[in-house]
């Protein structure tokens, strides 16, 4: 699939603005790597990598993670951020496509808005894997992501498991999916469904309500918890579908004086969001070890560049193909589990984690 006669110096080029060119190969050649000509000035596998937007924390680290392991392994990577514009998004895609890339890696800001571009770009024998977030009703070549459904499972089992143990006569739970252009928000849902159907069903909790969202903005977030406080006074907990989500409903709960006492789930590990964590105001928040999945997205992307296919065991259905699937693994962190996860992992250190917590609740290094 790879073009031949690249110029090397291509892989020295550097891009301002919103767009970022980051090369990975040698940009200079020592006397000795002139003379060898074809055996140094070997072609570089482009990656074009379309990202909806950088707001969350985590997409930052997303995108610094890929580019490090990208330039471990001499390959170049074309950056789009469209943040969280469609038509940017769609306009950048399309650049992207006639850009002479060797595969494309796209976090889509819609999942079936985009998917004819998509298509078109697959179209013109540039394989496409889909990054955290699935493209949906159009062939592409892979998708890799967490385990969403598992983590909706997750996020409803700690709250309901710690109302369980509080033995109150009645509980009431709110929902707030995410957005619904995204695709993991369903598959979250279905994960929350599955826990809560048999609480609900044996009159253990009565569910309130389940929101959604039409962006992962906490603007939107804040609006929808203060309206279910005005329509249902009393909420025992909340299953937030991310960390930003969680911010809402923990401001909302402060404001009311309880926050700490409404259990609040949230996702992505973020900085602030774990803090909330160890003060005690944030139940849990979902750990996905976005280090690891860059990584590994680099290397599939090198695959498809090279072979047009990737090895995995696994399969989705995205409304209109089985998608081979790199599955990976969500870890839960609690107050109990900090030390032994984003810490551990050096995802967030010690001293930020607990800044806002007194030293005599803290606990050992």
């Amino acid at each position: 699939m790879r073009r031949a006669g690249t110029p090397l110096f291509r892989a020295c080029s550097v891009v301002l603005g919103a767009v970022a060119i980051v090369t990975l190969a040698a940009c200079g050649q020592s006397d000795s790597q002139a003379e060898r000509g074809g055996d140094a000035a070997q072609d570089v596998i482009r990656i074009g990598f379309s990202m909806d937007s950088l707001v969350v924390e985590r997409w930052q680290r997303d995108r610094d993670a890929f580019l490090d392991e990208a330039r471990i392994n001499g390959v170049e990577v074309i950056l789009r951020t469209a943040n969280e514009r469609l038509e940017v998004q769609r306009e950048q895609l399309l650049e992207l496509g006639q850009s002479e890339i060797d595969v494309l890696v796209v976090v889509p800001n819609h999942a079936e808005e985009l998917s004819e571009t998509v298509e078109s770009i697959r179209d013109r024998g540039v394989p496409v894997l889909a990054y955290d977030r699935l493209v949906r009703n159009t062939p592409i070549d892979a998708y890799i992501s967490f385990d969403n459904q598992g983590i909706g499972s997750m996020m409803a089992e700690a709250v309901l498991s710690e109302l369980e143990s509080r033995e109150e006569e009645e509980s009431t739970v709110l929902v707030i999916n995410g957005a619904l252009n995204d695709y993991n928000s369903i598959l979250i849902n279905r994960g929350i469904v599955t826990s809560l159907t048999p609480r609900i069903d044996s009159g253990r909790v009565e569910m309130l309500d389940s929101l959604w969202l039409q962006t992962w903005r906490n603007e939107e977030a804040r609006e929808a918890i203060e309206d279910a406080f005005d329509r249902f006074g009393s909420i025992s907990g909340v299953i937030a579908a991310n960390d930003l989500i969680a911010d809402a409903v923990v401001r909302s709960a402060a404001a009311r004086g309880i926050a700490g006492e409404l259990l609040v789930s949230g996702m992505d590990g973020n900085l602030a969001a774990v803090q909330r964590v160890a003060e005690g105001t944030q139940l849990m928040t979902i750990y996905k070890p976005v280090e690891d999945l860059a990584r590994r997205a680099v290397h599939a992307a090198i695959e498809l560049a090279e072979t047009g296919t990737v090895e995995t065991d696994e399969a989705i259905h995205n409304g209109r193909v089985e998608v081979p699937f790199i599955r990976l693994a969500p870890v839960m962190v609690s107050r109990e589990s900090i030390l032994d996860t984003v810490i551990a992992d050096g995802f967030h250190s010690y001293d930020d984690v607990f800044r806002n917590v007194p030293e005599t609740r803290r606990p050992p290094r």
